[in-house]
């Protein structure tokens, strides 16, 4: 009779191959997993500078070649059956930095003047460029022996002002002094005046009706009718 230990301990193995083959393999970034269907093992991939030739299907191995220098290159561990074609910088405004190697790829540059158009680095464009006067500095400077000391040129602008504001000043206070004077001289003027027009009017001569008045008073002296009724006449 087979003891009970023997159970158990038959039980948890199959168990534990049952969990180990379950288990999937994790390879690093330089590694691949075989086979494919159910991988087991990791195995090497081809290095930067190679490419994949052959990889056999019954074991874990792989067979690389290194990719052709100037023409392509592979900067990464890989399984590719072909290696990247290497770039030109034959394109407009664009000039060769580096060439191509086995494990690098062409690095190309914008000319002098111009930038990438964004960071695909694909395409070189013009730069923007910034105007600045070309016309002669504003301000003078005058030496004060070794000491270069710029005037500024609102100088000359701010003694116009001053001046045009004493000006005005003594027009304001000469128009203000000549009215002062005069008033008293209106006043001397206007006060004459209506005292010769009253004398002139004291003068006046004597009107037509009372050149009339008097013959018609000597008449009425003659008069035969009595002096009432010729005055009522």
């Amino acid at each position: 009779m087979i003891p009970p230990l023997y159970y158990l301990t038959f039980s948890l193995l199959c168990s534990l191959l049952l969990v180990s083959s379950g288990i999937s393999i994790k390879c690093n970034k330089t590694q691949y997993d075989w086979p494919v269907d159910n991988p087991k093992l990791c195995c090497d991939k081809c290095p930067p500078g190679q490419h994949m030739v052959r990889r056999p299907v019954n074991n874990c191995g792989i067979e690389c070649n290194p990719c052709e220098s100037h023409l392509f290159f592979s900067d990464s561990y890989n399984v590719n059956p072909v290696c990247t074609v290497c770039k030109d910088c034959n394109k407009p405004n664009m000039e060769l930095e580096s060439n191509c190697t086995a494990t690098h790829d062409t690095v190309c540059k914008c000319k002098a003047g111009f930038k990438w158009r964004d960071q695909s680095c694909t395409e070189c464009v013009l730069m923007p460029t910034t105007i600045e006067p070309t016309g002669p500095p504003s301000t003078t400077a005058s030496r004060l022996g070794n000491v270069t000391k710029p005037q500024s040129p609102r100088e000359p602008i701010r003694d116009t002002v001053w001046f045009l504001v004493i000006v005005a000043l003594l027009c304001a206070g000469i128009t203000l002094a000549v009215v002062i004077k005069i008033k008293p001289f209106l006043q001397w003027i206007r006060l004459n005046q209506g005292y010769i027009l009253t004398k002139n009017t004291m003068r006046l001569p004597a009107t037509e009706d009372e050149g009339v008045s008097k013959p018609v008073q000597e008449m009425c002296g003659k008069c035969d009718q009595p002096l009432e009724v010729c005055v009522k006449e």
